[in-house]
């Protein structure tokens, strides 16, 4: 008796070569396996013509079928027949003999692959005939041959010298299973180069390499050739990829989604996905439930959705005749940074805005942008002539901070360039045209007829469509921001956004600077006083930071507003402060109003997308529950609100439609779903094409039902119905205990556990198949449903949008109430006066981010009025000039915005801008130095200042020489306290200037506050505004401070002393000089009033 064999190890195990280990040679095994006999584990093998739809990430660990699956290629043996229903015994595999072929065959062989744990997907019934692959023919042998055995076959790998129908098959078992992975593994590297060579000289679709000036990223030249060579899914892959090359495919492949080569690549580095290699092609995979979370990171990214299953294929093939074809696969729409719709995609409540800009190439330095959210489907267009700073674009920049820059290539001049590179954010992406693309003005007024069509009934009278929103044909006839516009048509449509965009209409005018209409807060203003951003870029201790509380998305991003743009009216302001005083006394009113607003969704975001039909069904039932809620809370405040000493909450709530008639409306179209359900059903009786498909799905629901007990009683034991967890493939399997003897010959065995088997009945087969037809066409009437639910749901988007909007004005109000209650004291109301000059008048005025802290210093504040209308400040370096005026800065916004203001009292007038210039630095992207930048800075504001204006200067004049810097630091001062009469705070280290102005009546000196001790050089801060010139300006003493060398320290103390003894002394001496009793200053006031004059009486003439 042979000594009994040890167990094998599951490595050690033969898998797929179907052939027990043996020493002997044997005869050709019997033919083949029934489809009766296949287990559910001999299902693992399938024919592939198409990667796999099965992707694993790193975190999934490989099953051990298919660590048991790697193999080593076999050249093809055309009569090689072979079982497959493999099951276990004693630890090894052993075949089952049965009767289903399964060979090579043509001279080439098909892949085969392992399913993993997912269920198989809709492709994979399309792959043709049940081939066996040169890897599943790997360990067919494991006797290691001698090396008097061995030899060379023409092909080039070595086989067994021995007679057998084995010598056909390679003998290179002799390798590790490692071994032969990493041969496979290079094998197919190599013939995946070979077949897409056209990936490594790389060309354009037009056929031009990357480094002609023509050359085209987005596109891709794969030779006719090469198409021959393709699978149907490579067809179908490279079809869409080679017009998309720089975008990010996700390929939908039953409930994943797949990405392959170039964007494997992407997927493997960026998102750490596993990579793997189907076929020819390098794949990563992720579930469809996560699409979002890829789609926001931040890449171009297309989505391929799968536009029927396999069933459907089927029908539709079967309908038309012909050969089984792929599954229909259609690309949707394209996601980019600026162009991200759904909210899961967006982690950002602030909207992020895509920007079409198109500068006129006559050099007047005109502007015109076309501005996209595409979260809400707003348009905003602008178009603006420009300084030489660029201060309105600016402004816009740092107003909306967009994500995403549409322009021309060679549109844009140097100036603009290096001012959107200095402004834009690193993850802003620069989208550029070609000059070909893009739509040009005449091109552009086309589309918009064809996008908007004309009423024959209804048109106006230069005989343009009517139907074009009138923001457009208010612009209509200006070309530059027309190009904008078209330029943004025509990517959009290379998106596939265009139609869910456009067709909205919802189209407004930006202008931002709002002069006239508003407090103007300019770009530069934005950054010094930190609005938006601070320093570091973050929006950690700016206002917006500070004072926003609002609880809402849509109430957010209406705050930011507000913010950037703070009122101008009297009335509009008192107004506001009438709100934030009731909403401060009512506090019961305000815990109504946060239980209300925590359980509201982004309505707004959510409403662009119902228009669009892209919204879930869960969502769009909460968005109705959202706006019942909605209506009643409105009506349960407005009750408190009719109690309040203004009209202002109430009136506002009055404005709000009543939701419930087309709530009501709505809701009686479709029934309402349960946790569990997947989509929108219309209601019975509403639907007659929906009636009759669910009809005829219960009838043949109702005769499987029947047919079951037939089979009860046919087999005396208790069977019933199996259906898969997912999808509609495997349905109705009649389930029977394992230990029933009494099943019928003609049932087909499906799979089994230890107490159940899964059986497939021929007699039921007809009748399950036209249930799954009739469920297909079921998700196709409820599909169109569904679009006709959100058209009727959109066709009042005017009202919904109307609710949100008061919403959002509600929330806002509540943000300034609670910032206004949460500052701590003093504290007070603003008070206005209306008056042809501005003046402010702050008493113990501190800065909000201080306002919480019991070390603060407050300040009084007072320019205009009765007192003069400039402060000159003097005072040591650290000793808080820069934040006292940023702190006058905020408050004057703070009071305008229509709060309460950190100070015991706030008298003042509005003010029509803020202009600043503060800081030092240079600008690298604008090719501009520090004392440039200055200059600019400050030719803007002598430009833009008005008497109602408030001027904010620091340190002017310090990036050059000092007595240039200390001329021109004199002559802007001497501008705004003669001529521009504007509310300023002048910091400054000359302090001459403040002898120089001492006469001035508009003029005050003041100084920060300081503490010496001589002895000891030390300085203490009182952070105080005073009145009078400071001592000095104690640079030393902060340079020791600083820890600068004490022996440094003392060598620049002892110059500065000699420094300022010889200034003295020479100005003194030009004084004496002087034969005039006037300064300087006051001849050049006389001779400008004297010119002035001379030409009002023609006295004076100038020079021809």
């Amino acid at each position: 008796m042979p000594p009994k064999e040890k167990k094998k190890s599951l490595k050690q195990k033969t898998l797929l070569g179907f052939f027990p280990k043996s020493s002997q040679p044997g005869p050709p095994l019997p033919t083949a396996i029934t489809p009766r006999q296949k287990t559910s584990t001999s299902k693992v093998l399938e024919n592939e013509q198409e990667p796999s739809s099965s992707p694993r990430t790193a975190s999934q660990s490989t099953p051990a079928s298919s660590r048991m699956s790697a193999a080593s290629p076999i050249t093809s043996t055309p009569d090689v027949k072979m079982v497959g229903n493999d099951e276990e015994e004693d630890g090894e595999v052993k075949i089952v003999l049965g009767r289903v072929e399964v060979k090579a065959r043509g001279g080439s062989s098909t892949k085969r692959k392992l399913l993993s744990s997912r269920p198989s997907t809709d492709d994979d019934d399309l792959n043709g005939d049940f081939v066996a692959s040169d890897d599943d023919m790997e360990g067919a042998s494991r006797a290691k041959p001698k090396p008097s055995e061995t030899g060379k076959s023409k092909g080039g790998n070595i086989t067994k010298s021995r007679p057998s129908f084995l010598s056909a098959l390679p003998s290179n078992n002799f390798l590790t299973a490692a071994e032969q992975r990493a041969q496979n593994s290079k094998k197919d590297k190599t013939a995946s180069e070979n077949c897409y060579s056209f990936l490594v000289d790389r060309r354009d679709k037009d056929g031009n390499p990357p480094d002609s000036p023509d050359f085209d990223p987005r596109t891709l030249y794969i030779p006719k050739s090469t198409w021959k060579s393709f699978t149907p899914f490579e067809t179908q892959f490279w079809t869409i990829k080679q017009d998309q090359y720089d975008t990010v495919l996700f390929f939908q492949k039953g409930k994943f989604f797949e990405l392959y080569e170039n964007d494997a690549e992407i997927g493997h580095s960026e998102f750490d996905l596993k990579l793997t290699d189907r076929v020819k092609m390098k794949m990563v995979g992720v579930p469809e439930m996560s699409f979002d979370f890829w789609a926001a990171k931040g890449y171009k990214v297309g989505r391929v959705d799968q536009t029927e299953t396999s069933l459907g294929a089927e029908m539709r093939v079967a309908k038309k005749g012909g050969a089984k074809e792929i599954v229909r696969r259609e690309l949707g729409k394209i996601l980019t940074n600026g162009t991200l719709v759904d909210s899961n995609m967006i982690t950002d409540d602030q909207a992020g805005h895509l920007i079409s800009i198109r500068e006129d190439e006559g050099g007047t330095s005109c502007f015109g942008l076309c501005i996209l959210d595409a979260s809400t489907g707003e348009f905003n267009l602008s178009t603006f002539t420009d300084d030489v700073c660029g201060t309105k674009l600016e402004t816009v920049i740092r107003q909306l901070r967009p994500k995403e820059i549409l322009y021309t290539k060679g549109n844009l001049s140097v100036p603009t360039t290096r001012l959107l590179k200095a402004l834009l954010s690193s993850s802003c992406i620069w989208s550029p045209l070609r000059k070909m693309e893009g739509l040009g003005y005449d091109a552009t007024l086309e589309t918009l007829e064809e996008l908007y069509p004309a009423d024959p009934e209804n048109m106006d009278d230069d005989e343009r469509p009517s139907a074009i929103p009138e923001v457009i044909l208010s612009l209509i006839n200006q070309r530059v921001p027309m190009e904008a516009l078209g330029s943004m048509i025509w990517y959009l449509r290379t998106l596939n956004l265009d139609k869910d965009m456009l067709s909205m209409k919802n189209f407004c005018i930006y202008d931002p600077m709002r002069k006239g209409k508003g407090l103007v807060l300019d770009g530069q203003t934005l950054a010094h006083i930190e609005v938006l951003r601070n320093s570091d870029g973050s929006d950690e201790g700016s206002l917006l930071k500070l004072l926003g509380s609002c609880i809402t998305p849509f109430g957010k991003r209406l705050f930011r507003i507000w913010l950037c743009m703070p009122l101008r009216e009297v009335k509009a302001i008192n107004e506001r402060l009438d709100a934030v005083d009731d909403l401060m006394d009512n506090p019961t009113v305000e815990n109504t109003f946060t239980t209300l607003a925590k359980s509201l969704p982004d309505l707004e975001r959510i409403v662009s997308r119902i228009h669009a039909g892209s919204c879930k069904p869960k969502d769009f039932h909460r968005v109705l529950t959202s706006f019942r809620q909605l209506s009643e809370g409105f009506s349960e405040i407005a009750t408190s609100a009719d109690t309040f000493k203004s009209k202002s909450v109430s009136g506002l709530l009055r404005s709000a439609p009543d939701l419930e008639p087309y709530i009501k409306h709505v809701e009686s179209m479709f029934k309402t779903p349960d946790d569990d359900a997947l989509d929108l059903v219309p209601v019975d009786g509403k639907d007659k094409e929906f009636d009759e498909i669910q009809g005829q799905i219960t009838d043949l629901e109702n005769e499987l039902d029947q047919g079951l007990k037939k089979l009860r009683e046919r087999v005396s034991h208790e069977l019933q119905y199996w259906h898969s967890a997912t999808g509609n493939k495997e349905i109705y399997l009649v389930e029977a205990p394992t230990k029933c003897d009494r099943i019928p010959k003609n049932w087909t065995k499906n799979g089994s556990n230890k107490t159940k088997t899964r059986w497939v009945v021929p007699e039921m087969v007809s009748t399950i198949r036209q249930l799954k037809e009739a469920r297909e066409t079921r998700k196709t009437v409820i599909r169109d449903f569904k679009l006709r639910l959100y058209a009727e749901f959109d066709s009042e988007r005017s009202i919904w949008l109307r609710a949100v909007k008061v919403m959002a004005e509600l929330d806002c109000l509540f943000s300034l109430a609670k910032s206004s209650a949460s500052m701590g004291q003093p504290c007070c109301r603003p008070e206005f006066i209306q008056s042809d000059e501005a003046f402010i008048d702050f008493k113990q005025l501190r800065h909000p981010a201080l306002s919480l802290k019991n070390d603060f210093i407050p300040n009084d504040v007072k320019l205009g009025g009765d007192s003069q209308r400039i402060a000159l400040l003097t005072g040591p370096n650290m000793g808080g000039k820069s934040t006292a005026m940023r702190m006058t800065a905020v408050g004057v916004i703070m009071a305008q915005l229509g709060m309460y203001v950190p100070a015991k009292c706030a008298r003042l007038s509005p003010v029509d801008a803020i202009l600043t210039r503060m800081g030092a630095y240079d600008n690298m992207f604008s090719n501009a130095s520090t004392f440039k930048v200055e200059m600019d800075e400050c030719c803007k504001i002598l430009r833009e200042a008005t008497p109602k204006s408030l001027v904010i200067l620091d340190e002017l004049g310090r990036g050059t020489s000092t007595y240039d810097g200390m001329a021109i630091a004199g002559a802007v001062l001497h501008q705004l306290s003669t001529h521009t009469l504007a509310l300023s705070c002048f910091a400054t280290h000359y302090s001459t200037l403040t002898d120089d102005y001492a006469y001035h009546p508009n003029i005050r000196n003041m100084h920060m506050g300081t503490i010496v001790d001589e002895s000891e050089r030390r300085l203490v801060f009182t952070y105080k505004l005073m009145n009078g010139v400071a001592a000095s300006s104690f640079g030393t003493h902060v340079a020791s401070l600083a820890g600068v060398p004490l022996g440094v320290v003392n060598r620049a103390e002892m110059v500065s002393r000699d420094f300022a003894k010889q200034f003295q002394t020479r100005m003194a001496e030009k004084r004496q000089e002087i034969v005039s009793a006037l300064p300087l200053t006051a001849q050049a006031d006389f001779a400008y009033l004297f010119r002035l004059a001379a030409v009002n009486t023609c006295i004076y003439k100038c020079p021809t």
